[in-house]
């Protein structure tokens, strides 16, 4: 018996013009669409609302206020080596959160992923929500193997990583894990084939 193709909603789909209608577990609308350039002024006036803890956790470092033009570099990107999303959250579509892969050259098909959810709106499944669809869209870009580096007190976002469906691998070393998803293949909910791996270099770590 012939299989019938799985239809991926995404093939098709423009990744340099990105924009997609969904919602999240809790039923709110979301827009997902390619990052923009004027996304910056938003992003800027954003920026006070952000916990020290949730710029450490993306950054690995603190953060001073940054400039319009220190903004600018994450919405002005090369859509060859950067695959950048946004989530709009709610009727009013503000800005809740943005995503990207980054690989090193434009044939590679190895992609680093990060992610930033605004305080107000974590824990309500939009990171969840975006981090599907930006592996899903880094699947059709020809990325193989997304890797994100996740600081170890993070565990929403490496529960998240590994609840993707991909087959995972965490490697921890100095308060961190290097995540890598193997996505040559479409997610899979069985977790007892795609189960995360763990390769610790001190005992007792439990991500």
């Amino acid at each position: 018996m012939v299989m019938a193709k799985a239809i991926n909603p995404l093939e098709g789909v423009d990744l340099e013009r990105f924009y997609l209608n969904c919602q999240t577990r809790e039923g709110a609308p979301v827009v997902i669409r390619t990052i923009e350039p004027d996304d910056k002024y938003e992003m800027l006036a954003l920026y006070p609302t952000l916990s020290q803890r949730s710029l450490y956790m993306r950054f690995f470092r603190v953060i001073q206020q940054p400039t319009l033009d220190e903004i600018e570099r994450y919405t002005r990107v090369d859509p060859k080596t950067h695959l950048a999303l946004v989530a709009l959250w709610g009727p009013e579509q503000r800005l809740g959160a943005a995503g990207r892969l980054i690989r090193a050259t434009p044939d590679s098909d190895v992609a680093e992923l990060s992610c930033l959810v605004i305080d107000e709106l974590q824990h309500r499944g939009l990171g969840r929500l975006l981090n599907t669809k930006l592996v899903e869209a880094g699947r059709l870009w020809g990325i193989t193997r997304v890797i994100a580096l996740v600081h170890s007190e993070n565990t929403p976002m490496l529960r998240l990583l590994k609840g993707l469906g991909y087959p995972t691998e965490l490697v921890y070393d100095e308060g961190e894990f290097t995540v890598t998803l193997d996505t040559h293949n479409p997610p899979c909910r069985d977790n007892a084939t795609h189960h995360a791996t763990l390769t610790a270099m001190h005992q007792g770590i439990e991500p």
